[in-house]
């Protein structure tokens, strides 16, 4: 009997899908670029929710923002929903978690002192067997996880939940940030938190029983904030040399944009030199974390299973960096729903003999498809994903090769993003009244956001084309109760 692959999912928070190497020789990720040398990059890789909670969610249960009624951070995921974890732990493979998973809001589990290990039940009706969840970076000033157990015997936990407070308050309370100021983070090289990661990986990698097949989800927090690539890493890049970005400031845009738009002032005001050390900040982050996938796939080697074991490295969304004028995510330009995505399959299972980029249009919920169906797993029912696994047998030069979706969704605070060839039109998701549209053909870097009063036609096209037939999918009760929130509460989030 043929021995079932393992199923490696690697995953970053907010790396925006211009950040490998094969892509933007700027960024350094070398492992990664080994990766996508021995499969299929998909360089049109759209996230179907640009904020953690919705995104992550529809990584696991395959559904959209409209289907499971995961609108903001605010709520969260239903473990007994759909589930691809618990369908691949059904067919008898040993499941995994390390890291950040944020299928619930973290702070809504209680207040300050509260450990998330005591959500791990949660966990496990998701299907993991083995569970080791950390906090998102910043709520890790406040919360406990099994990353501030380390800090605190390593004699750190106080200087970085100093350093991570301190980010909180520029951040997230006084709305307007200076990330190029942002200093690395006050722990010993190989202390940081995704440096954490990796190792707990590699460690759990090491003691499997590899008679069974596995599926581990290794979930690194960065590179998202607060910024703080370790100096050894940012010496790496030479600030000069980047790319600044996009200095065009929206005139117009969604409501979502206006009200982003409003907390960054300093960005919108940041020096050429300033955007690229902010750069460097990320990139480094980024350039850590690579180095902790190729010890990974080290320990795949060591063991023998690297061969026979299917990779697949993507995000839960992007990051602004200051284009725009904006930072973080949570709205629909591209740097904050394109997601960078490798699928490299075991060996044997590649019809070219090296890597290649697909340009087809694909979104994460195809992601959790795939998974299922390179397990052999129960597929997830009701889902507007498909499986990338057949990509492997294509040949690059092959038209199927580079043939996706018609269009895509990305959704977020009861707005719904569709996405095709052409064009990019936000609506609102239950009257459908438009918000912003963009000629993506012609003005691939979405500087023109009035075209809506020229083109009110064509966004009634697209409407009645692509969202209307799932206007049924829609989870009424979970969009009202997140109306009644924003009314009540005057908050967008």
């Amino acid at each position: 009997m043929k021995k079932r692959p393992n199923i490696l999912y690697i995953f970053a928070d907010q790396m925006r899908g211009d950040c490998l190497g094969v892509v933007n020789e700027q960024v350094q990720t070398p492992c990664l670029d080994r990766l996508a040398s021995e499969g299929v990059t998909f360089t049109r890789c759209i996230s179907n929710s640009p904020l953690c909670v919705p995104a992550r969610a529809a990584l696991m249960n395959g559904q959209l923002p409209r289907q499971s009624g995961v609108w903001s951070n605010r709520s969260g995921a239903h473990e007994e929903g759909p589930s691809h974890v618990r369908n691949i732990r059904d067919e008898g493979y040993r499941t995994a978690v390390i890291g950040k998973t944020h299928l619930w809001r973290h702070g809504a589990a209680g207040q300050v002192g509260l450990h998330v290990a005591a959500m791990e039940d949660r966990l496990k009706a998701w299907g993991f067997d083995d569970c080791l969840e950390i906090n998102d970076p910043i709520e890790t000033g406040w919360m406990d996880c099994h990353y501030t157990d380390h800090l605190a015997r390593e004699g750190l936990l106080d200087a970085h939940r100093t350093f991570i407070m301190d980010w909180v308050r520029e951040a997230y309370r006084g709305n307007d940030p200076t990330p190029w100021n942002q200093s690395p983070a006050p722990v010993p090289e190989g202390e940081d938190i995704d440096a954490w990661v990796g190792r707990e990986a590699v460690r759990w990698l090491g003691q499997h029983d590899h008679s069974n097949p596995f599926y581990l989800q290794v979930q690194f927090t960065g590179p998202h904030d607060p910024y703080d690539g370790p100096e050894a890493y940012r010496d790496r890049y030479d600030a000069n040399t980047i790319d600044p970005g996009i200095t065009e400031i929206p005139s117009g845009g969604s409501p979502i944009v206006r009200a982003r738009l409003a907390g960054s002032q300093a960005i919108i005001g940041a020096s050429t030199e300033q955007r690229q050390q902010w750069r460097v900040n990320y990139y480094a982050n980024i350039t850590l974390i690579d180095s902790w996938i190729g010890r990974i796939l080290d320990q795949l080697s060591a063991d023998n299973q690297l061969d026979n074991t299917w990779i697949i490295f993507t995000s839960d969304h992007g990051e602004m960096l200051g284009d725009h004028g904006l930072w973080s995510k949570a709205n629909f330009y591209n740097q904050s729903v394109h997601v960078p995505c490798i699928m490299r399959p075991a060996r044997g299972h590649l019809a070219q003999e090296q890597g290649w980029q697909s340009r087809a249009l694909v979104q994460q919920i195809d992601v959790p498809v795939t998974i299922t169906d390179i397990a052999g797993a129960s597929p997830l029912k009701n889902v507007e994903g498909r499986s990338l696994m057949p990509f492997a047998g294509y040949d690059s030069v092959d038209q199927v090769a580079h043939k996706g979706h018609e269009c895509v969704l990305s959704e977020l605070f009861g707005q719904s993003t569709l996405i095709t060839d052409e064009y990019k039109l936000t609506v609102r998701v239950d009257d459908h009244k438009p918000a912003q549209l963009f000629d993506c053909a012609n003005d691939p870097d979405e500087l023109r956001d009035d075209l809506l009063s020229e083109h009110a036609t064509l966004a009634d096209s697209l409407t009645e084309s692509y969202l209307r037939p799932l206007a049924d999918a829609i989870n009424q009760d979970q969009l009202s109760d997140y109306r009644r929130y924003v009314r009540d509460t005057g908050q967008i989030n």
